[in-house]
């Protein structure tokens, strides 16, 4: 396959890498070791908003590189240079995968190369190490996560299905999905929250066709609504059912602690008659 996602600068390194594994070993742990002590949003605007992310562009040439283990080597070194499960995602698996989707609506990288870093980066989700105080899934509170019918862009509503899967909720993934499909898992499924993803104007009629018949089938669920269409006031305005915009992970993860403090209310509440029953039989 020819790449695309190619410059002389990159070349150059490869081919210096080439020559001295030794040094490019030590320039990938360099690298994380820099990106580890970076906050997102520091540097120059007017260079950042040109250039990008430079941690974001080393992972994402990772993810499309021939190797299929650059990008893996790369998260270990940012695992072992102190960066957590979730700030490996939030700041550096999600930018690269952003990049990369901003490069195809541009068509200056091929859906093949896309697909290739979404694969990687799935299977990269899946080794990753449990967080250390995650909840027990034993005490789970449910949610059902999924991409509105036709949506092409999976990646982030797949990474959110795994990093709250770590915090205790037990999250069904449905991706891929017809109308129909999509409405009956949803509908033969009693979890109380929702969330759902949908990229842009592309989507939006099969988002609002989902939402009316949500709106029947299911009226008490809790809809929580990512992508970029939260950020289209006209249609978020237009929609034909509640929903919470979350447009970024500290909202999402706002919302689901408000609705599992919900849940856990309600639970105490329903448990509280039958202990005072018990109480009063024996």
């Amino acid at each position: 396959m020819k790449k695309t996602l190619t410059d002389p600068v990159s070349a150059a390194t490869r081919d210096c890498a080439a020559m001295h594994p030794l040094l490019s070993g030590l320039a990938e742990s360099a690298l994380a070791r820099l990106c580890a002590d970076m906050r997102p949003g520091e540097g120059t605007g007017d260079a950042l908003a040109i250039l990008g992310d430079p941690c974001a562009a080393a992972m994402a040439y990772a993810l499309c590189d021939e190797d299929d283990l650059a990008a893996s080597l790369l998260v270990d070194d940012l695992l072992e240079a102190g960066v957590g499960v979730g700030d490996l995602c939030l700041e550096h698996l999600a930018p690269a995968a952003r990049r990369l989707g901003d490069l195809w609506d541009r068509d200056r990288l091929p859906f093949t190369e896309v697909a290739l870093a979404s694969a990687r980066i799935q299977a990269i989700l899946r080794r990753l190490p449990a967080e250390r105080g995650a909840a027990s899934l034993h005490h789970a509170r449910g949610a059902i996560f999924g991409a509105v019918p036709g949506e092409q862009h999976t990646l982030g509503v797949m990474m959110a299905a795994d990093l709250f899967r770590r915090n205790g909720w037990d999250v069904s993934l449905l991706v891929g999905l017809s109308h129909d499909e999509l409405l009956q898992r949803m509908m033969r499924d009693d979890r109380p929250v929702i969330g759902l993803s949908c990229s842009g104007d592309h989507s939006y009629p099969a988002l609002r066709r989902l939402l009316a018949a949500m709106a029947k089938a299911r009226p008490e669920v809790e809809i929580l609504l990512s992508g970029q269409i939260v950020h289209a006031p006209e249609r978020m305005a237009d929609l034909p059912a509640r929903v919470v915009p979350v447009p970024d992970m500290a909202a999402a993860e706002a919302e689901m602690a408000r609705i599992g403090a919900a849940l856990q209310g309600r639970r105490r509440a329903r448990a509280r008659p039958a202990a005072r029953r018990a109480s009063s039989a024996a």
